[in-house]
């Protein structure tokens, strides 16, 4: 059920000072039509500007924007457009993103275009066509979506067969493009936006050093609109507002995880940057999955109005959302028959869409009583006042952990499994035989406040299939009480508290679990454990099949929320 909400916004201003204003509400995506041109100042209503999406970044490009500064374009998309967004800007809609694509099917990446200076230059070349374009005709942003060959980010796939050039070479040819990709743009166009659709940086060795590549770049040239990963996590509709306050810094701690070396790039993320998350108001009618069943639109519009009020309170700068069908124009039939509008073919979606609007209308924001505290935390955490790991603490999460691994799968390679090591005394300079070689334990900083410990990121660009791996850290209490242990894992997973098995969902599938959140729970299991009074080792042993690897775990109350008091830590070594 819908939680019950009481508005918190005066006493979160009041904490925050003047260092949050309003997020701006994005909306992904838009068609050019006369629509926009007459009916702006109702867009402007609920949106502050507009997704606009010329397809991939080089056919797309030279197709509506012309290859070259010489070469005019193949249509008239960009004078429709351009048409359009001058509108939506004098209606006070000023924050329009002109966006492209890596395709699926596209030759990026591979070893060859990688290491490719001329591939490079034209990379450059069209990335610089595309910013001159935003900043002629009026945008304040442009958007790179880098999600659709996810496939080649990993160094399994099978193009990669390492023949003359090392992961290394690889990672740095890909940081290479990204730095090159963003000169381009600031130099066509230097106080731009940029987005980075999906948002987390963590995942996809290729695609991570991309993306770190242009924010290197920003952040030498101290570039004043930044760069925004558009988060899609936010799409499911977690019950409660933890996972929703979470997600908003989860990009923020990957950041930092990953400057960890480099400070300058992390003052400029923390100044100019930020986490933009997203959410799909229409998921229930526009995809079939199993995380978005269908339920009473009462329902789903009362949770989606709560979501957007919890974002308001900690999203720093930007909002989007998501939709299949445009959701900025009116589901009436005769309007879109009207404009050539695509039609919004559901039940009842005049009506949907009209509260969906009414949503983005009211710009309250609140959330749930209980979650005050965790506001709170995520604004020590922005001040400098609280840690990458106090943060996770703060939302029931362990961040730091002693890690041992890889280890051989327990189901097929028992021998290498290293099985009493979980519960064992740690220490740091025994070797193991783990799956392939000898490994001990080093500590790894997961630092995500949604729960989750990919142990793809674990391992890196390493494979990890077939594989298993031990994981510990300390949880602490200052009395004994009551707790729960809320999980998700893929594929397999046991917990242990001090010496004490206390869940087993290790049962070798046949194939990946694959689940880790779903729709309006935080996760797949919780089971109720009594913390003593002190410090106490919590266990995880985690277990692949296939494919993604990685398993979540948040320590709660009985109501979902993290307990005030109890903290975490690494635990002591021999």
């Amino acid at each position: 059920m819908p939680y019950h909400l009481i508005p918190l916004f005066t006493a979160v201003c009041a904490l925050a000072g003047s260092t949050f204003a309003q997020p701006r509400m994005l909306a992904y995506s838009a068609v050019p039509t006369p629509y926009l041109n007459e009916h702006a100042a109702d867009v402007a209503r609920c949106y502050d500007g507009l997704f606009f999406i010329v397809g991939d970044w080089d056919a797309g490009v030279v197709q509506h924007l012309g290859q070259d500064p010489d070469t005019p374009p193949a249509s008239d998309w960009l004078e429709k457009v351009s048409e359009n967004v001058k509108n939506l800007n004098a209606a006070g809609a000023r924050e329009s993103v002109l966006g492209v694509s890596f395709p699926e099917d596209g030759a990026w990446p591979s070893p060859e275009t990688l290491r490719s200076p001329a591939f490079t230059t034209k990379m450059a070349a069209r990335f610089g066509k595309l910013a001159r374009a935003a900043r002629e005709n009026g945008f304040r942003a442009i958007s790179i979506d880098v999600e659709y060959p996810y496939k080649r980010y990993s160094f399994d796939h099978e193009i990669y067969t390492w023949d003359g050039y090392t992961v290394e070479d690889l990672l740095q040819a890909a940081e290479n493009q990204g730095r090159a990709t963003m000169s381009a743009i600031l130099d066509a166009f230097p106080e731009v936006v940029v987005f980075v659709l999906p948002g987390d940086p963590r995942n996809r060795p290729v695609c991570r050093a991309y993306v770190m590549g242009l924010l290197s770049v920003m952040a030498e040239r101290n570039a004043p609109g930044g760069l925004h990963l558009a988060y899609e996590r936010g799409y499911c509709l977690w019950e409660g507002p933890v996972s929703q306050l979470a997600l908003c810094r989860d990009g923020d701690l990957a950041v930092e995880w990953l400057c960890r070396n480099n400070p300058r790039v992390w003052r400029y993320w923390k100044e100019r940057c930020t986490v933009a998350p997203g959410v799909w108001p229409l998921h229930m009618v526009e995809t079939g999955g199993r995380d978005y069943p269908v339920r009473p639109w009462p329902d789903e519009l009362a949770e989606l109005r709560a979501q957007i009020q919890t974002l308001r309170l900690v999203a720093k700068r930007y909002i989007w959302s998501f939709s299949c069908t445009p959701v900025w124009c009116p589901a009436d039939a005769g309007i879109r028959e009207a404009y050539g509008i695509g039609p919004a073919s559901f039940d009842g979606a005049p009506e949907v869409i009209r509260a969906w609007q009414d949503i983005l209308a009211d710009k309250t924001a609140r959330t749930d009583p209980r979650a005050e505290r965790l506001v709170r935390a995520v604004r020590e955490y922005d001040e400098g006042n609280l840690s990458a790991a106090d943060l996770c603490g703060a939302f029931g999460c362990p961040a730091d952990w002693y890690v041992l691994g890889p280890l051989g799968n327990p189901f097929t390679r028992p021998q290498f499994a290293a099985p009493d090591a979980v519960t064992a005394p740690i220490r740091l300079d025994i070797p193991v035989h783990g799956r392939d070689r000898v490994v001990r334990w080093f500590p790894f900083h997961a630092w995500v406040p949604m729960g989750s410990v990919s142990m793809t990121n674990v391992f890196d660009w390493r494979a990890t299939d077939d594989q298993s791996a031990h994981l510990v850290a300390e949880i602490r209490s200052p009395q004994t009480r009551q707790a729960w242990i809320n999980v998700g894992w893929d594929d397999g997973i046991r917990v242990w508290l001090g010496p004490r098995l206390v869940f087993d969902r290790a049962t070798y599938p046949p194939k990946g679990h694959g689940a880790q959140f779903r729709d309006r729970y935080l996760f797949e299991e919780r089971f109720e454990v009594t913390l003593p009074a002190g410090a106490t080792r919590l266990g995880v042993t985690t277990i692949n099949s296939h494919g993604s690897w990685s398993f979540n775990l948040r320590v709660t109350d009985a109501e979902g929320y993290p307990i005030e008091g109890v903290t975490f830590g690494l635990p002591p070594v021999e």
